[in-house]
């Protein structure tokens, strides 16, 4: 089978339950149509097929990856966080603050990613994944050193996620609205 359609079958098993959770919310709201509020469910699609696609395993495994993330996200866009008419000092307290939130969901994420790179690691899977080829290539690049290797995996696999994760999400909406 090629690459291309066992990446489809992930696809399809992420949208499935997305699929009858839809239908069945129909069949509560009288079985003709129902309005459906479908960003929260797209951005769970989104995590469920970049988890499963990528990195191999389902979206219950990368949901505190994607949970957290979101977190920062809108700590670095609530209003104030980088400008704020307050004094200098209040601003100073409140950009500190907020700095050290990222800063700690940034180190339980790094933490989180690397807890998927070990398990894979462990699971020695022969499957041509993104998570394999970042593990190859950086076991393979000697000039990269133990600690940059880890950065090197955990920046990628945060990139992804985050990237990947809004990208897919406003798509999948974009598609839907114009259907």
């Amino acid at each position: 089978m090629a690459l291309w359609q066992v990446m489809v079958g992930l696809m399809i098993e992420s949208a499935q339950p997305l699929l009858l959770k839809w239908e069945q919310l129909i069949e509560d709201q009288g079985g003709v149509t129902a309005e459906v509020k479908v960003d929260a469910d797209l951005r769970g699609f989104s995590a469920d097929v970049i988890s499963r696609v990528c990195f191999g395993h389902s979206y219950s495994k990368g949901k505190e990856v994607f949970l957290k993330l979101r977190s920062i996200q809108k700590i670095m866009s609530n209003h104030g966080f980088l400008f704020d008419k307050s004094g200098f000092l209040d601003k100073l307290k409140f950009r500190t603050k907020k700095q050290n939130e990222i800063s700690n969901l940034e180190k339980e994420i790094e933490s989180l990613i690397w807890e998927l790179v070990e398990e894979r690691k462990r699971e020695s899977s022969s499957e041509k994944d993104l998570m394999q080829l970042l593990l190859e290539a950086a076991m393979s690049d000697q000039s990269l050193g133990k600690d940059f290797s880890k950065q090197f995996i955990v920046d990628n696999c945060k990139n992804i996620y985050f990237a990947g994760h809004e990208t897919t999400a406003v798509a999948a909406s974009w598609c839907l609205m114009l259907l």
